[in-house]
This record gives structure tokens, C-alpha cells and sequence, in this order.
């Protein structure tokens, strides 16, 4: 049994159906856009209002693929995959591919490029704190044609999944492979570390997913965050003229949407309403029917 088989094969099947291969044309849309925070234009009625879309989205699931990169922060410490060795980065040559297992998520950049170039890959190497949708998520691009890579492929893990960017267990590269390559892969932010990837608090993984709360009043998103452990760092007021950041607004003010910053912390869309609106939000096929 290989490596990649000895993975899988202690894997247990997540909680939930994964991401459609319509899901996975949908995230390259998103990632041909400029890679940073956008807003969509307003809603009719609603003058001056905008909303927050997903923020520097690094889709891990419509991968393809060079070397293995497993991603060991999300095994067993039992197989001997985990961390704990002094290279940031464990090379293997395995039937014609890299087996790659990364041994330290907080190595800098230079650290993994050093290892790899050793390795003769012409590959970079970054991971980056991101919210629960995208820990885990690996996303492939060229930095001299500007394309994301389809033929850098994730090793996804087997049965269900429940984050945005799929739960795959690293990516394969032949040894032919002449690159170059950029890997961006998520892991989890240490507490107080910003997060440099991510989505809207409603997002898959994410601590309002399937909790209707666009529409609703500040006050009751604060206390369904709360019940989650969240607090508000910060609110944008979405007023073209008067708006801007503010460390607080009145209670009564309705939002439009938010998203998490750091672990335990979020920032909210707002705007002031007349009367708390219908509440609405994300339906996704694994929202609850009822």
C-alpha cells in the first residue's frame, strides 16, 4: 500500500454531500475576478446600499494537478503524517509523482521554495490563514500565463464533505512537470491572526450558514453570533455618502451582510432601515429542509 492509499484509507467520510461539479464551474468564475474584497451593485429600492461577495475565494475542489501535497494538519497524528519533524516539507518520489506531505503549516514561503527547488519543482508554495470553508483548500495557478492549473489535480478525501473548498488531501504532479507553478493552500488562523481567505459568515463552514440573517436587525445578529461564539469586531456603514468604518452602530440598523476577519471575530454590513426586512440569506443543498 502506498502512501496516498494509506491516507485514504483511514479517512472517515465528512458530514455532508461536497461540492457539485456545478459548485466547482462556479468558484473558477469567481476566481477569474480580481482576486480581493468586491461588492455587487445595490439592491433595487435600496439607494446607496452594496454587498460583500466572497473575499480572495481559494477554491480547493476543482484542482488538477503535479506532486502530492498532503496535507497532514488534517490526519491522524497516528499515520505519522502529522507535524513534528524539523523540515517544513517531506518529499518522497512515488510512480512517477512527488509525494509531498507538509510538515509545518507556519513555515514562511522561502522555506517551502527552498525544499522544493531542492526537489528540482519549480513550484511556490503559500499557506494562508482562512475561515472554516477554506481550511484545507488548495488552489493552483501559473504565475506567467495567469490561469489556474487543470492539470494540477487534488487528491479529494472519499464520501461527503462540508467546507467550501472541498476537503482534499493534497494535489499530484508528474515528475515531468516542468512548472512554474503558485500552490495557495488554507490552514487554520491562530488565534488573533487575521485572515487573509474567506467568505460570507453564511458561507458552507461558516458560523451563520443556513441562519437566515440578512434583513435582521443588528441587535438579533449579534446575539446569533454570539450563541456561536462570535463577537463583532467592526461594522461598515454602507451609506455612499456617510458611510465608512465604525466600531459601533444603533442596535436597530439592519444588515446586509458579513463577514469572520480572525478566529472568534466578524465584521458586518449595515445599513440604517425603517423596519427590519424579510430575513434571508444562503439556501444551499445542505441547509436543512425544514
Amino acid at each position: 500500500m502506498n502512501d496516498v492509499d494509506r491516507v485514504i484509507a483511514h479517512l472517515s467520510p465528512g458530514a455532508g454531500p461536497g461540492m457539485t461539479e456545478g459548485a466547482h464551474a462556479l468558484m473558477r468564475d469567481i476566481m477569474a475576478a480580481e482576486p480581493t474584497t468586491a461588492r455587487a451593485a445595490a439592491p433595487a429600492g435600496r439607494r446607496g446600499r452594496r454587498s460583500l461577495v466572497l473575499r480572495a475565494a481559494v477554491p480547493g475542489v476543482a484542482l488538477l494537478a503535479a506532486a502530492f501535497i498532503g496535507l497532514s494538519w488534517m490526519l491522524p497524528a497516528g499515520l505519522g503524517l502529522g507535524p513534528g519533524t524539523a523540515a517544513a516539507l517531506d518529499i518522497k518520489k512515488e510512480d512517477g509523482y512527488y509525494v509531498i506531505e507538509i510538515k509545518d503549516l507556519y513555515a514562511d514561503s522561502a522555506t517551502y521554495e527552498a525544499q522544493l527547488r531542492d526537489a528540482g519543482l519549480d513550484v511556490t508554495l503559500d499557506v494562508i490563514p482562512s475561515t472554516p470553508s477554506w481550511v484545507g483548500s488548495i488552489f493552483p495557478t501559473s504565475p506567467t500565463e495567469n490561469r489556474y492549473l487543470d492539470e494540477i489535480k487534488t487528491i479529494d478525501q472519499p464520501g461527503g464533505c462540508d467546507k467550501m473548498g472541498g476537503c482534499p488531501l493534497g494535489v499530484k504532479i508528474p515528475e515531468n512537470f516542468q512548472g512554474p507553478a503558485e500552490i495557495t493552500i488554507g490552514r487554520e488562523a491562530k488565534p488573533g491572526e487575521p485572515f487573509e481567505n474567506g467568505t460570507t459568515i453564511d458561507g458552507l463552514g461558516e458560523p451563520l450558514h443556513c441562519m437566515p440573517y440578512v434583513g435582521r436587525t443588528v441587535a438579533e445578529v449579534r446575539g446569533m453570533l454570539q450563541e456561536r461564539g462570535v463577537t463583532i469586531q467592526n461594522f461598515t456603514d454602507m451609506d455612499p455618502e456617510t458611510g465608512g468604518t465604525k466600531e459601533s452602530v444603533p442596535d436597530s440598523w439592519l444588515v446586509e451582510s458579513g463577514s469572520m476577519t480572525e478566529p472568534g471575530k466578524a465584521t458586518l454590513d449595515v445599513y440604517e432601515g425603517s423596519a427590519p426586512q424579510e430575513p434571508g440569506g444562503r439556501r444551499g443543498e445542505n441547509c436543512p429542509t425544514s
